[in-house]
């Protein structure tokens, strides 16, 4: 329901007919803004996801579950104080570490990181005379983490920064006879090539994907028409003109590479226009810090036919007035709305009844997600005459009608952007989904046309074109 205020706001735009009126001799013009293009910067992530859960069971299936295995001999694995003397024993100690789990693959701020559980035991005994009574074993549990950082290389191929390296979770000691068995020594180099193998496994399952041909299909995909809205209707028209890195990030279970479109996008209402020719993939562009912030302009139009009725309804309660339907007028002239209003009895001589017309300032409120009738005032300068000296009917209809009203869009807003939502999510068709949402909404500006008010909104929030 339009507010009282809302209504004036539009009254400014239209003219509406009224039969043959005995028009005032200075009658503001007719005069409605021209449409302003509402065309935005859009920029879009085109996506290619790859779940890490195969990764997951492919290094399952592949690294082994005994990762080293070792025999060596240490000296001084012993030593006591025996009858005043000082009893150093060399020993001899072997021992395995294998792994007790899966190996986990997730993304940590990120990076991908590898965990995996591990289990390490060891043996050893003395060597040479009495040492040789001498044996013990340990046991521990530990877990080994590895990470790397995945980049997208210009050539479209992705490497994977393994300069991290690998951490544990405690270091892997383990001690017997009072001898501190250091495991890291005969598992790192395992660990090592265990990580080498991981990142081959990423290396390779990422060149399956063919990531350059996934972002040449992105971007045609992106040369396309939307319907938002149905009514009225209302087309968005994406045209792509840029490309840049932005970047092989992974999130939760997911490793994604992906790049920034970047282009305009047209709102079209009416008759869907002619789809944008899709150009060949450009070079890359240099990396981007947050792809995927999408902008369009979302059009919001009020007609002057509600205008209309809610100024009779305005006025509906001044019988000396007596106004219906064809009494009222209301077009743009330059930039402002004019109300114009037929009164009950001829002015000056007639039986028709004379005009006056009023002018207004129409302007945005954000907040209360409105436009506003500000600055009411009489458009000749005989009516403004007449009204300074108290003279009816001008100054009935000064006194009858508000110096501020407010005409509301948030429901109208609330219905399109919705449904902008609801189409802008959707299936593309070999293997690729669209994935998008509007969520911050402002005023861009109001223009009065011909045919009534349009609120220009800019409405910003992400679109992703996603493979995978």
């Amino acid at each position: 329901m339009f507010s009282l205020r809302a209504i004036f706001c539009a009254t400014t735009c239209l003219v509406v007919a009224s039969g043959s009126p005995a028009l005032a001799s200075d009658k503001p013009s007719l005069s409605p803004d021209q449409p302003s293009a509402t065309v935005a910067t859009a920029r879009i992530s085109a996506t290619v996801q790859f779940s890490l859960s195969t990764l997951d069971r492919a290094l399952e299936r592949e690294v082994p579950r005994r990762l080293a295995s070792f025999d060596d001999r240490g000296s001084s694995c012993w030593h006591r104080r025996i009858l005043g003397r000082m009893v150093d024993v060399d020993c001899t100690y072997s021992g395995y570490v294998e792994r007790t789990g899966p190996i986990s693959l997730r993304a940590e701020h990120g990076r991908l990181v590898a965990a995996t559980p591990l289990f390490g035991a060891v043996s050893g005994h003395g060597i040479r005379g009495l040492g040789r009574l001498l044996h013990g074993a340990a046991e521990g549990e530990m877990v080994a983490y590895a990470s790397a950082r995945p980049r997208l290389r210009e050539d479209w191929s992705v490497a994977l920064d393994m300069g991290e390296g690998f951490r544990w979770e405690q270091p892997p000691v383990l001690q017997i006879l009072g001898f501190r068995v250091d495991l890291e020594r005969y598992v790192d180099p395992a660990v090592r090539r265990q990580l080498a193998r991981v990142s081959d496994e990423v290396a390779a399952d990422i060149r399956e994907l063919d990531v350059k041909a996934k972002a040449e299909a992105a971007w045609k995909n992106a040369f396309s028409n939307v319907k938002l809205v149905d009514t009225p209707a209302i087309w968005l028209q994406t045209t792509p003109q840029s490309v840049a890195f932005s970047g092989v990030r992974a999130e939760g279970d997911v490793l994604e590479g992906a790049i920034e479109i970047a282009g305009q996008a047209a709102t079209v209402i009416g008759a869907e226009p002619a789809k944008p020719a899709p150009t060949p993939l450009p070079p890359l562009g240099d990396e981007v810090a947050s792809p995927g912030r999408f902008e369009i302009i979302v059009p919001v139009s009020i007609s002057y036919d509600a205008v209309r009725q809610q100024v009779q309804s305005a006025l509906t309660g001044n019988a000396e007035l007596n106004l219906g339907p064809q009494d009222i007028e209301i077009y743009p002239s330059a930039g402002n709305l004019v109300v114009g209003l037929r009164t009950g009895r001829a002015m000056t001589s007639g039986t028709g009844g004379d005009w006056i017309y009023l002018t207004a300032t129409v302007q945005p409120d954000a907040d209360s997600q409105s436009v506003e009738l500000i600055n009411l005032s009489v458009a000749s300068d005989a009516d403004a005459a007449s009204a300074q000296q108290g003279k009816s009917p001008v100054n009935d209809m000064l006194r009858a009608l508000p110096q501020q009203l407010t005409i509301g869009f948030k429901d109208a807003r609330d219905r399109i952007i919705a449904s902008a939502n609801d189409r802008l999510s959707r299936p593309l068709g070999d293997g690729f989904r669209s994935e998008g949402r509007l969520s911050s909404v402002g005023v861009k500006n109001i223009e009065l046309l011909s045919d009534g008010i349009r609120i220009n909104l800019r409405a910003d929030g992400h679109l992703k074109l996603i493979y995978g």
